[in-house]
């Protein structure tokens, strides 16, 4: 049992009550853990090893009707169970604290993250290319950064092709996608992405129309001779749909009832349909994730009556996704990298004119992979680490 929390309340008293047990740590705080979720997640010798993933007891060996004969507070702190079936169990006070399942405990643990404002907008976080890659603390700082904001900004980055790769691969391996393990956007008016035009491109997230759609997304400036416009923009989506909740309650709630459709075809290569909530919540109402690009939605099919509210909720999701006050506008010149979380932070640029070449490099990691790379950065300069399941992304 390695889980456990950064401060932990000692345990007060323990009570074998009906159908579990009942704690009560120092400060007052109480608990209830049933006995067949007590008895299954025993980890001693006999029963398994958390580490390794292996079970020599399973679910399947222990009776629904299992109870505690006697519980105590053992000399360690820790809660020591005698079971009904003979067997006894210790659970590490911390771990308990770690893992208790009331209301309150759970909502505690619901990941929320810090929305953008003013000031983060007019100063959002920057850090040096070569700080992240070989100093662990700057690393874990940047992926604190992301998480909690959803963006981060490098500078300094080397002109190489290789350089983003390779800072890549310190949060996880690249993901594979239509364009390739990598893409490069340089403007082409031969290809078929509007990534490699010089229009403008309203903010969006990435490939919506994708069960699981990419889960960080990563720029890096090499060339540009741009000479007017071009500007990227980021925005955060949490913000806007918070926005529209406070204002339009109605409609926010036929966003995150409904399911949109979405639809990428390319005749031949592709035909990608998903359907998912344009905004997905956790179960506590914490934004969890956003899919917001009309470019790639098809036919709205929803019952009749929701389609007023639902259509006037996304037609206001979108005008806030184009304020200019909401919006961080930069010009990547080469040299800059920025990192964000699809599932949050919707991107575009301003049209732009160029007399040269615009070319920027782009990879994709998995949100999971960042999510592990987190911990065990943190795990690694034993700081305590995150165990919440950071906000899931944009599943429904």
């Amino acid at each position: 049992m390695i889980d456990r929390i950064a401060t932990e309340l000692p345990l007060k008293a323990v009570e074998a009550v009906e159908a579990g047990v009942r704690t009560v740590w120092s400060g007052g705080r109480e608990s209830f853990f049933h006995s067949i979720w007590l008895r299954d997640n025993c980890y001693c010798d006999q029963c398994g090893d958390a580490t390794i993933g292996r079970r020599t007891t399973r679910l399947s060996d222990i009776a629904l009707t299992i109870s505690a004969d006697t519980v105590c507070i053992d000399d360690t702190g820790s809660l020591s169970i005698s079971w009904s079936d003979g067997h006894k169990s210790c659970f590490d006070n911390g771990w308990l604290q770690t893992h208790a399942y009331d209301d309150k405990s759970r909502c505690s643990r619901s990941f929320s993250s810090l929305l953008w404002n003013d000031e983060f907008r007019k100063a959002p976080v920057r850090v040096l290319y070569s700080d992240v890659l070989d100093d662990d603390g700057a690393f874990l700082e940047m992926l604190h950064d992301v998480r909690d904001h959803g963006i981060c900004f490098l500078d300094n980055v080397p002109l190489d092709p290789d350089a983003l790769e390779q800072l890549a691969r310190r949060i996880g391996p690249p993901q594979e996608s239509n364009f390739g393990r990598i893409q490069d956007l340089i403007v082409d008016h031969s290809k078929r992405s509007i990534a490699n035009d010089v229009a403008a491109l309203k903010p969006h997230t990435d490939e919506p129309y994708r069960a699981s759609p990419p889960g960080l997304l990563m720029f890096h400036c090499l060339e540009t001779d741009i000479t007017d416009g071009g500007g990227s923009i980021f925005l955060d989506g949490f913000e806007i749909a918070e926005t529209l909740r406070s204002e339009d309650p109605e409609a926010f709630d036929s966003l995150i009832q409904n399911r949109q459709v979405f639809r990428r075809h390319f005749a031949g290569d592709v035909n990608l349909i998903t359907e998912f909530p344009v905004i997905s919540l956790d179960e506590f109402g914490h934004i969890n994730g956003v899919r917001i690009n009309d470019r790639v939605g098809a036919p709205l099919s929803i019952p009749s009556h929701e389609v007023p509210q639902y259509y006037r909720g996304m037609r206001r999701l979108l005008s806030l996704s184009e304020d200019p006050a909401r919006c961080i506008e930069k010009i990547l010149r080469p040299g800059d990298a920025v990192i964000f979380d699809n599932h949050r932070v919707l991107h575009g640029r301003t049209a732009l004119t160029i007399t040269g070449r615009r070319w920027l490099r782009w990879i994709q990691v998995k949100r999971g992979d960042f999510h592990s790379t987190l911990r065990i950065t943190a795990e690694k300069l034993t700081v305590p680490s995150d165990l919440r399941p950071l906000h899931r992304g944009a599943y429904g």
